[in-house]
């Protein structure tokens, strides 16, 4: 038999299953023994192990469900996760993956809190566990920890080239993340290592696109009867896809092309759309919604005013200002529209809204920016930071109880103990990356609609 060709996914969540172990499957379907590619995927938190060994039980496969707008289902099985590592307790199971010459590629899901990056895209190695992770002889926690290891064990074992293919919502990722981690290895003293990724390892850049909510708790009920197959860790998402790669690989990569995967030299444009549009209004709709007590996303789309608000933002500050499009942008917006009001898939506004302290700077921020820049008032962005303000603030006061996660909530805690919350969090550098400076009568604006706001929540929240 042919020998498989392999590909290693830092994580193991929904998104990686419902989109890149996916994409992989998919390929497998069309291809013949010789051409198959097969995932190992590796888990490197501690609370992400039961996960793991779900996973593991079932040799890896388990169902996608996925469901359109109209309420059309579809059911996959997917077997391209052939092997699964705990690397947060099995550091021997990890160290073997990258002394095995047949894995050509990594490929990392972490969300945007795990690149640690600062306001001014630098790695922050004052952060306790990226400290930590700079001594390689600790047990590593982070992405950049695990990652050199794994790169080290590469470069002793077989020195052959492979590919570090972040998919993550960062802007030109594939950059970021090199330098990042080179600063990191920099923090190490590994001159050696730095010097052997110069011609033996690529970081693509990569833009991708499916909403995998939380699995809803009667999933494995509906695979059951659908399939007559027991699933203990079933995925679901819409039915829209996208992946946009940077061709720019080490060596051997899936021809992924084949299943409708983009490769390209220019992944910043199709990256600045969507996370513009889709994330953008994804973000900042969130905690209107939340303050309303909706639950998932979808009834945010279904209020009328709230609609209105998102197509005015969309309309006026972001559109506008988003240059050299790839597509269509207002078949664009209306597509991200019926996404987003696909109550079948139900995304949680808990799971949109979380991380919103690392997401401004690349969600918003540039939209705002650049309405200013262009002379005209970014009125519905306004609104709309107030109103995550107002969240943040009622939030942590514990006027206001919410499922929220955020590595980051130290850094809002620390305005609101300060003498003017409100400045604190105008003046934050990490957040506006010295906007408010530059446009101080939109920064008097902001603040003058925060006020507004607050008044009003403080009625319904005393």
């Amino acid at each position: 038999m042919a020998e498989l060709r392999k590909l290693v996914h830092f994580g193991v969540g929904s998104f990686h299953r419902g989109h890149q172990a996916y994409y992989v499957q998919r390929l497998n379907d069309l291809s013949d023994a010789k051409e198959q590619w097969q995932y190992t995927g590796v888990n490197l938190r501690k609370e992400s192990r039961a996960l793991v060994q779900k996973l593991a039980a079932q040799n890896g496969a388990f169902w996608f469900k996925t469901i359109s707008a109209s309420g059309e289902c579809t059911y996959r099985k997917i077997e391209s996760i052939r092997a699964l590592v705990d690397a947060s307790s099995d550091l021997a199971g990890f160290d073997s993956l990258f002394a095995d010459r047949t894995v050509k590629a990594i490929t990392i899901t972490v969300t945007e809190g795990g690149y640690y990056l600062t306001d001014s895209d630098d790695l922050n190695l004052v952060h306790s566990e990226v400290a930590a992770d700079t001594n390689p002889a600790n047990q590593p926690v982070t992405l950049y920890g695990f990652l050199a290891r794994a790169l080290r064990i590469r470069q002793q074992a077989t020195g052959e080239p492979i590919t570090v293919l972040t998919c993550d919502n960062l802007r030109n990722n594939g950059a970021r993340l090199e330098a990042a981690f080179r600063q990191f290895l920099a923090a190490q003293g590994d001159g050696k290592l730095l010097a052997w990724l110069d011609a033996n390892v690529t970081f693509p850049a990569c833009m991708v696109d499916r909403i995998t909510p939380v699995p809803p708790a009667d999933l494995p009920a509906d695979i059951l009867a659908e399939t007559g197959e027991m699933d203990a860790c079933p995925v679901m998402g819409e039915d829209f896809e996208q992946w946009v790669i940077e061709d720019k690989f080490a060596c051997d990569f899936p021809a992924l092309e084949r299943v409708e995967v983009t490769f390209t030299q220019d992944v910043h444009a199709f990256e600045e759309t969507k996370i513009r549009i889709l994330n953008g209004g994804h973000f900042l709709l969130s905690y209107v919604g939340a303050l309303r007590g909706y639950q998932t996303y979808d009834e945010n789309i279904r209020d009328e005013e709230l609609n209105g608000l998102l197509l005015r933002y969309h309309r006026d500050e972001v559109i506008p200002t988003i240059e050299n499009p790839p597509v269509d942008l207002e078949a664009y917006r209306a597509t991200i529209i019926e996404r987003f009001s696909n109550r079948y898939i139900a995304d949680s506004i808990a799971r949109i809204a979380a991380d919103s302290l690392s997401k401004f700077s690349g969600f918003i921020l540039p939209s705002v920016e650049r309405t200013l820049k262009a002379g005209r008032d970014p009125a519905n962005a306004r609104v709309l930071i107030a109103h995550w303000y107002c969240f943040l603030a009622l939030y942590i006061e514990g006027k206001f109880v919410f499922n929220y996660a955020d590595p980051y909530l130290p850094m809002a805690k620390a305005w609101f103990a300060g003498k003017d919350p409100v400045d604190g969090f105008l003046d934050s550098s990490d957040l506006w990356q010295g906007c408010n400076q530059r446009y101080p009568a939109f920064r008097e604006a902001l603040k003058n609609e925060i006020d507004i706001q607050m008044m009003h929540y403080r009625k319904q929240y005393p």
